[in-house]
């Protein structure tokens, strides 16, 4: 396990408290409820302690997420960051941008997340945020829940083992609750997401020194 100075990760402007070194959360909301705005804001957090950042883009082109992150305010700085994407060009000219030939992939995501991890590691960025987006289209391609299962639970086991963060969004309403709970099951904490005429909510459960009430966001 790595020794990081700070034992903990911050999110700027999300009323989440820092979580410890390994943790890793689902984000989980409906569609167009912001929960991709959400996961890309806690990972943006880690920018200006010179964090990196690795982003599974399964929804969309890892072209498209970038977008989505510099949108939010994040700046994609390709010697902190990387980028795996599911079904994009099969070579790309940046060695931070890898390809895999669709999202039930899950063998050559797991090979390139492993590859692009050790290389941010190699640099010396011994803190690193992971986000994946989505769980849901994961399931989609999937034939069955064991291999998503086994996948998350891989790399949310990467994450706790480098003292990572990890932040994956899933919608609920895509699944049936059998699945959600053996989903939910492979993290640390669950962040939800809904909104209300009073605007947009979160609530933190499972994990300590969290409120498990609705805040606004």
């Amino acid at each position: 396990m790595s020794q990081n100075a700070n034992p903990t990760y911050e999110f700027e402007g999300v009323p989440i408290e820092p979580v410890r070194a390994g943790t890793s959360l689902l984000v989980a909301g409906p569609a167009l409820s912001g929960t991709e705005e959400l996961a890309l804001r806690l990972l943006a957090g880690g920018e200006r302690r010179g964090d990196g950042t690795l982003f599974v883009a399964v929804d969309d082109s890892g072209e498209e997420l970038l977008a989505a992150y510099e949108s939010i305010g994040g700046t994609f700085d390709r010697q902190r960051m990387a980028v795996i994407e599911c079904g994009g060009p099969a070579e790309s000219d940046d060695e931070n941008i890898r390809s895999v030939r669709s999202p039930s992939d899950l063998t050559g995501i797991g090979i390139e997340y492993s590859s692009l991890y050790e290389g941010l590691f190699g640099e010396g960025i011994q803190r690193v945020r992971t986000g994946l987006f989505s769980i849901s289209t994961l399931l989609m391609y999937a034939d069955e829940i064991q291999p998503v299962y086994r996948f998350l639970h891989t790399l949310t086991g990467r994450v706790r083992t480098a003292d990572g963060v990890g932040v994956c969004v899933i919608d609920p309403s895509s699944v049936d609750d059998r699945t959600l709970s053996s989903i939910t099951q492979t993290f640390d904490g669950r962040v939800d997401l809904r909104d209300t005429d009073a605007g947009r909510e979160l609530r933190v459960r499972g994990l300590p020194g969290q409120s498990s009430d609705w805040r606004p966001l």
